[in-house]
Formats: C-alpha cells, sequence, structure tokens
C-alpha cells in the first residue's frame, strides 16, 4: 500500500495574485496543461497547488488535498469496509483514469486518485528536481483527533511521527509531507475570532527565512502590489492573539507570513 499526498487545493477571490505569490516568494513553477483562465496550477516539484477561482456560494479557504494512492480499488475498499458510514462519490467508468471525492470521519474531504491517471497527468507529476523551498506539512484542526488519525493510518498507511513539537497534536507523514493534526477546541479561541473546523493551514520548509525576508523585502521595491499580508501577522490585538494561539497550537515553524487572500503560512528552515 503506497499512498503520498499529492495536492493542495486554495479557494481564492484572486487566484491570480495568489497563485503569483506562490511562484514568486516560495518558487513553485507552473504544472500542468489546463486552461490558465480557469485556474492556477503550479508546484513545488513533488506536490501540486491549485488555486480555483471563488465562484458564487463557495468560500475562499484553503479547501481540500489530495492523495494519490497505488490501487484506487482496493484503497475505496478498505474505507467501505472500515467505515460503511464514510461517503465516496466515484465517477462513472474507469476508476484508474479520474478522481474520487472522499471525506475522513471529521468530515474533511480530500480527493483520491490513482497514480498514471489520465485526468491529471500532467499537473501533479514530480520534476525529479530538488527544489530549496517546498510544501512541509499541511495541518488540520478536527473535534477527533485519534479517531481521524486512525484513519489516515489505516485506509493509506501513513506513518504516525510522535512527539515532536510537546502538544497533543497528531502528526502523520507520508514520507514528503506531514499531516498534522490539531484538536479543535473551542478554549483556544477564546481571545481570537473563532475559526471553523477543517483544513487549517500549509506549512513550507525553505533554505533560509533570512532569504526569504530579503526575496520579500526586493520584490516590494520593484511592485508595492505583490507585498504579502505578512506586515499585518501579528499586528493589532486580535493579530497578536491570533499568532499567539497559531503558535501554541502547532509550533512547528518560527516565522509567518499570509498569502495575499489572508492564508497564515507557517515556514521554517
Amino acid at each position: 500500500m503506497t499512498a503520498s499526498i499529492n495536492h493542495l487545493t486554495i479557494v481564492s477571490e484572486n487566484n491570480y495574485a495568489v497563485g503569483r505569490f506562490y511562484e514568486g516568494f516560495f518558487h513553485m513553477r507552473p504544472a500542468g496543461t489546463r486552461d490558465a483562465l480557469a485556474s492556477v496550477h503550479i508546484g513545488d516539484g513533488r506536490v501540486g497547488l491549485n488555486v480555483h477561482p471563488r465562484l458564487p456560494g463557495h468560500p475562499a479557504q484553503l479547501d481540500r488535498f489530495g492523495i494519490e494512492v497505488d490501487d484506487i480499488a482496493a484503497t475505496l475498499a478498505r474505507i467501505r469496509e472500515s467505515y460503511p458510514r464514510l461517503a465516496c462519490t466515484a465517477p462513472a467508468g474507469d476508476l484508474a483514469s479520474g478522481s474520487v471525492s472522499a471525506h475522513d470521519p471529521d468530515g474533511n474531504i480530500f480527493m483520491l486518485s490513482q497514480k498514471g491517471a489520465r485526468d491529471h497527468e500532467d499537473i501533479y507529476q514530480p520534476d525529479g528536481q530538488k527544489h530549496r523551498r517546498v510544501i512541509d506539512h499541511v495541518a488540520l484542526r478536527v473535534l477527533h483527533p485519534e479517531a481521524v488519525a486512525e484513519f489516515y493510518l489505516t485506509i493509506f498507511g501513513f506513518a504516525r511521527l510522535d512527539g515532536r513539537d510537546g502538544t497533543q497534536n497528531v502528526h502523520l507523514s507520508d514520507g514528503n509531507i506531514t499531516l498534522v493534526i490539531i484538536p479543535w477546541r473551542l478554549s483556544d479561541f477564546e481571545n481570537t475570532g473563532i475559526s471553523a473546523r477543517g483544513l487549517d493551514h500549509i506549512g513550507f520548509r525553505v533554505e533560509s527565512i533570512d532569504a526569504l525576508k530579503t526575496d520579500m523585502a526586493r520584490a516590494i521595491e520593484r511592485n508595492y502590489r505583490v507585498q504579502p499580508n505578512g506586515s499585518i501577522v501579528g499586528k493589532g490585538k486580535e493579530g497578536a492573539n491570533r499568532i499567539e494561539m497559531f503558535r501554541r497550537t502547532c509550533p512547528l515553524g518560527c516565522h509567518h507570513v499570509a498569502d495575499p487572500d489572508g492564508l497564515i503560512l507557517d515556514v521554517r528552515e
């Protein structure tokens, strides 16, 4: 059983600006051949990042992630056997050529696909090169962390990494990316706005935080419109409380910045 997180999806009010932000500051590169007027498809060499435009009725947010498996039929069989109450929406025709929408026990949606699937053959494929800035982790806030962790361990064979940050978080790994499962507690938001359960943030690993800061400063000098929202992260009472909560509940990163939509990113070396 081989499974890996192969892409993340952001729904954005301005997907072009958000896409350029990740290209410029995290060196993600365009991937795939789909219509650039519809969505932005970029990647870090291992994992794809899709930035979709927000449509009516859809919130702007870190929306979902994708898991690629070596045998999608066997994976769906495990889900049905171990979690018969969970739903999957399968495409008509050959499963190996398409993607399936599914969710974990806490309702977090993911896209399931088989390696070599024709519907994304040009989008999520690793380029085989070593990149200096890559996606390091993705975080979920859930009501039942152990039950959610058990799902990803049982169905996808992710490895459990214990004792990483001194919190009650559960850390799972697919061999490249860490899935951080954070307990969602109302008390964590006592001094800041309450965030819903679900996908919380993306974490990046960079060759140098100082180099990242220098890149951002130089870019702003050339074009102020590309200025990231990092200048407002942690500012004011709400901002200070929010970043304090962020650091307390997921202390993996040591630097924080926000993309043009305000999604806070965790960055470490």
